[in-house]
């Protein structure tokens, strides 16, 4: 298949799209400068991001078979036409951000399920003594929790607040999906109401967020209206059940006013992956606490792109073999970027 790129690919993605596309497809590159490459009318898939596609821009395309959309948020115009044409149109979140957004969600999962409490225990060997070894296979059932930790609990049913709502934010909230949250979302622009609904999401102003979400997770990035937007008055309106994630930017974040909340235990922990000094100091507070989950910077991992380019290669696979069962397929009822 002829593949038009019809936005430039930035320099550090290098020759990622010949790496993954060639020699099974053909890759049409847009020039820096914003015009087309010769022949661009007749590729037979296009990928774009910051394009705004419209119709007259699709029925310049007659061969067109294939749409992918590269950003939840970030892609813009509407691809409504190619629908309309029985072309299949698939998005994938730009960038690093479906990366971030597992990381987010891993923290999430092991803060809930204690799971740094858990792995504690069995680094220091904790056997309780009222309980007796037994192999596995006796049937019996009281080494079920044998280090005893309390208040494992589930993600079900709880309320998430999202701080920062974008790429990011769009992807782990499609994560909380199965598990029948009430996901709370504040961000700068409200979304429209098909968003709303679309990411199963409702805007709350700040406090109201603070006040009733069981996990707080943060991907707002560095922007100066945003420093130490979180600090003591934020941090003393969450429950003291609360948990704190923080996958955003660590500017955002007051480190004294967190350091305070969580060694006084007025929430219940934190999962950190920014902190204010990178390297993380090794005499940094943070490591000294038994109610923080801490990595090191690399929710979005090295070469985070290579999702995006793999997709793509799926998708185009598949549609070049007859199939229109894309991965994360669009429908008009799915709203458009603007």
């Amino acid at each position: 298949m002829k593949v038009l790129f019809l936005d430039p690919v930035e320099e550090r993605l290098g020759d990622m799209p010949e790496r993954y596309l060639t020699p099974a497809h053909e890759v049409l590159r847009t020039a820096a400068d914003g015009s087309r490459p010769a022949g661009w009318e007749t590729a037979d898939a296009a990928v774009w991001w910051d394009t705004p596609v419209d119709t007259a821009l699709i029925a310049q395309m007659p061969n067109l078979k294939f749409m992918q959309r590269v950003g939840w948020f970030r892609a813009k115009g509407n691809a409504t036409a190619a629908l309309d044409r029985g072309i299949p149109v698939a998005v994938t979140p730009f960038g690093v951000s479906d990366r971030v957004a597992q990381h987010g969600f891993t923290l999430t999962m092991m803060l809930l399920r204690r799971m740094h409490v858990a792995i504690d225990a069995l680094e220091r060997r904790l056997n309780p003594e009222e309980l007796q070894e037994l192999p596995a296979d006796t049937g019996g059932q009281n080494t079920i929790n044998w280090a005893r930790l309390t208040d494992i609990q589930s993600l079900n049913d709880k309320t998430v607040g999202i701080l920062g709502f974008g790429e990011i934010g769009a992807s782990y909230a499609h994560m909380l999906t199965p598990f029948h949250t009430r996901t709370l979302v504040n961000r700068r622009r409200p979304l429209s109401p098909e968003q709303e609904a679309f990411y199963g999401v409702k805007y709350a102003p700040m406090d109201e967020l603070l006040r009733e979400s069981d996990v707080v997770v943060s991907f707002v990035p560095g922007i100066p209206e945003a420093l130490k937007m979180m600090s003591t008055e934020q941090f003393a309106l969450m429950k003291p059940t609360a948990y704190f994630v923080n996958c955003g930017r660590a500017r955002t974040v007051d480190d004294d006013a967190l350091l305070a909340a969580l060694k006084e235990r007025r929430i219940a922990g934190a999962g950190l992956d920014v902190f204010a000094v990178e390297p993380l100091p090794r005499n940094s507070e943070y490591r000294e606490l038994d109610n923080a989950i801490l990595t090191p910077h690399s929710a979005g991992g090295p070469a985070g792109w290579t999702d995006t380019f793999a997709r793509l290669r799926s998708n185009l696979d598949k549609v070049a073999a007859g199939r229109t069962d894309v991965t994360i397929a669009m429908t008009k009822s799915d709203p458009q970027p603007e």
